[in-house]
C-alpha cells in the first residue's frame, strides 16, 4: 500500500519578544501500516464525501494520520498544545484509534490528553520542559477522523494557550495543514432533452403530439437530464435518492393525465390504464411520479445504487391513443425552471436546474388576456363577445382554457367545433361555461384570461373578442390574433 507524504504548509516565523512565542509549523503525513480502508494519496485527491459516510457503520474512524509540529518558542510545563479539525473530527480512543505523542530532543514531554467534547479540538498538555523550545518537533501519531463527520476538505491548525487563559494563541498556525480534500461523487447535473413536443391539433384535436421521443408511452414528450458519477477515493456503492417537481405554466394544468377527477389516483408511475400517460425512470434502480390534487405540479422520487456510472432521470408524458376519443387536451405551455436535488440519506449531496422546456401545436391559437364577465341582469351585466372566423375548407375542433385574475381555473369544454368557412359565435358558450363554475363569482365582476385552440391552420383563423355592458355598449378587447 503506498502512501505518500502531504506537503506541509509552513508559517513564517513571528519573532517572539515580550514572552509571547513565535508561530509554529505544522504538516500532516500518513503513518505507515495506516488503517480504517484508506490509502492516502498526494494532497489534492478526493475523498468521497458519500463514501465516508456509508463507511461509518463498518469502520468508525479513518486512522493514521500523522501531525507534525514545528514550535516556535517560549513553551512551558502545564501549558496545552491543541490540535484543531475543520470540516471533520476527530474519532475517539478505541476503533483503531491509539495516539501517541513525542517530541524531538525530549525538550518537551506531553501527554495524550483526549479530544474535547465537540471531538473538534484535542488538547494534549506538556507536562514537562528542559533547556530551549524553540525549533523542537511534536509528533502526533495514529490520530484518527471520524467518517460520518467529513463534510469537506479536511485541515488542521495548532496553538498553545497557558493554563489560566482561554485562547490558544501561543505557537499559533496562522495558516492550516490540509489533511485530505473530500467532495461529493456526485457531479454537475446537466439537462440531456428537455420537453419539446408539438401539440397536434390538426389530426389528434390536441390529445397528442404531432412525434414523440420513442419512449415507453409512444408519442409522448421526454424530459431526461444526467447525473454524473465520478470515481473518487473510499467510492461509495450504496443507495442514493433523486427529487424534484415539474410545474405547469401558471394558470395551466396537466388534467390530461387524469381520465378521473385530479387527485384522486396521485400515483402516475408507469401508468397504463388511463388515457394519459406518465412515465418516470431512474437507471439502476426505480422512480414514481405522483400528481397533485389540482393537477398542477408532478412529483419525481427516485432511486438507485452509486455504481461509478452515471445516472439518468427520465419523465415521458404523453397520450396512448393517436386518435382522439374525449378527455382534457395537452395545453401549450413553457415549463417554469425546477430544481433536482440528490441526497444520501438525509444529507444534500448536489443539486442542479433544470431549463424543462416548452410545448408548442400546431393549432391556431388566441389568447384574450382580458375578458370581463358578469352574470347579474339589467345594466350591470357583461357579456363576453367571441367569434372565430375559419376561411379554411377543414372542419376544425375548438377547446379552451380560462382563469380568473386569482389563478382559478374554469373548464371551457363546450366549444365544439367550426365547419369550414364559416363563422360561430362563442360568447354564449363562454357565459355558460362561466355560469358552471362554482369557484367563480356569480354575482359580481371577475376578469378572465381566455384561451381558445382550433385545430385549424394559424394563417386563415381569426378571432375577434370584445364585451356588451347592459347589453348596449360594446367594447372591443384587444387578443393575440388581431393584425392578422
Amino acid at each position: 500500500m503506498t502512501r505518500g507524504n502531504y506537503k506541509a504548509i509552513v508559517l513564517a516565523a513571528i519573532a517572539s519578544s515580550c514572552g509571547y512565542a513565535a508561530a509554529s509549523t505544522i504538516s500532516v503525513s500518513a503513518a505507515a501500516g495506516a488503517t480504517g480502508g484508506l490509502t492516502y494519496g498526494t494532497p489534492g485527491t478526493n475523498l468521497s464525501l458519500e463514501g465516508a459516510a456509508e463507511r461509518n457503520a463498518s469502520s468508525a474512524a479513518l486512522t493514521g494520520l500523522v501531525v507534525a509540529m514545528t514550535m516556535g518558542a517560549f513553551q512551558s510545563r502545564d501549558s496545552i498544545i491543541q490540535l484543531a479539525l475543520t470540516n471533520a473530527k476527530f474519532a475517539s480512543v478505541g476503533n483503531g484509534v491509539a495516539p501517541s505523542v513525542s517530541c524531538t530532543s525530549g525538550n518537551i514531554v506531553l501527554d495524550v490528553g483526549a479530544p474535547t467534547a465537540s471531538n473538534a479540538f484535542w488538547d494534549f498538555g506538556i507536562t514537562g520542559t528542559s533547556g530551549t523550545t524553540s525549533n523542537v518537533v511534536c509528533t502526533f501519531s495514529s490520530l484518527g477522523l471520524a467518517h460520518s463527520s467529513i463534510t469537506g476538505t479536511v485541515s488542521v491548525s495548532a496553538g498553545v494557550k497557558r493554563t489560566s487563559d482561554t485562547a490558544y494563541t501561543y505557537d499559533s498556525s496562522t495558516a492550516s495543514a490540509v489533511i485530505i480534500t473530500a467532495s461529493s461523487q456526485i457531479g454537475t447535473i446537466a439537462l440531456s432533452t428537455a420537453f419539446n413536443g408539438v401539440v397536434d391539433y390538426q389530426a389528434k384535436q390536441g390529445y397528442g403530439f404531432v412525434t414523440g421521443d420513442g419512449g415507453s408511452a409512444g408519442s409522448g414528450d421526454i424530459l431526461a437530464f444526467n447525473v454524473p458519477v465520478n470515481n473518487l477515493l473510499l467510492s461509495a456503492n450504496s443507495a442514493v435518492s433523486l427529487n424534484f417537481a415539474i410545474s405547469a405554466e401558471s394558470g395551466k394544468t396537466f388534467s390530461f393525465l387524469d381520465s378521473e377527477a385530479c387527485g384522486t389516483t396521485p400515483n402516475l408511475d408507469n401508468r397504463s390504464t388511463n388515457t394519459g400517460r406518465a412515465y418516470a425512470t431512474f437507471t439502476g434502480g426505480s422512480a414514481s411520479l405522483t400528481i397533485n390534487a389540482s393537477c398542477t405540479t408532478l412529483t419525481y422520487a427516485g432511486t438507485a445504487v452509486l455504481t461509478g456510472s452515471n445516472l439518468v432521470a427520465s419523465v415521458e408524458l404523453g397520450h396512448k391513443s393517436s386518435t382522439p376519443s374525449t378527455g382534457v387536451v395537452i395545453e401549450p405551455m413553457t415549463f417554469p425552471s425546477f430544481v433536482a436535488t440528490v441526497t444520501q440519506g438525509a444529507v444534500s449531496r448536489k443539486t442542479g436546474t433544470i431549463a424543462a422546456g416548452s410545448w408548442t401545436s400546431n393549432g391556431a391559437t388566441v389568447v384574450i388576456p382580458y375578458m370581463p364577465i358578469n352574470l347579474s341582469a339589467g345594466t350591470s351585466a357583461i357579456d363576453p363577445v367571441v367569434t372565430i372566423a375559419n376561411r379554411s375548407s377543414l372542419t376544425g375542433v375548438l377547446s379552451g382554457t380560462m382563469r380568473d385574475e386569482d389563478g382559478n381555473s374554469c373548464a371551457l369544454d363546450n366549444l365544439g367545433s367550426i365547419n369550414a368557412t364559416r363563422t360561430k359565435n362563442l360568447g354564449g358558450l363562454i357565459k355558460t361555461a362561466f355560469a358552471a363554475c362554482s369557484n367563480l363569482s356569480q354575482t359580481s365582476t371577475e376578469r378572465m384570461y381566455i384561451t381558445i385552440t382550433a385545430t385549424l391552420p394559424d394563417s386563415t383563423t381569426t378571432f375577434y373578442s370584445g364585451y356588451n355592458v347592459g347589453g348596449t355598449s360594446r367594447v372591443t378587447v384587444v387578443n393575440s390574433s388581431n393584425g392578422k
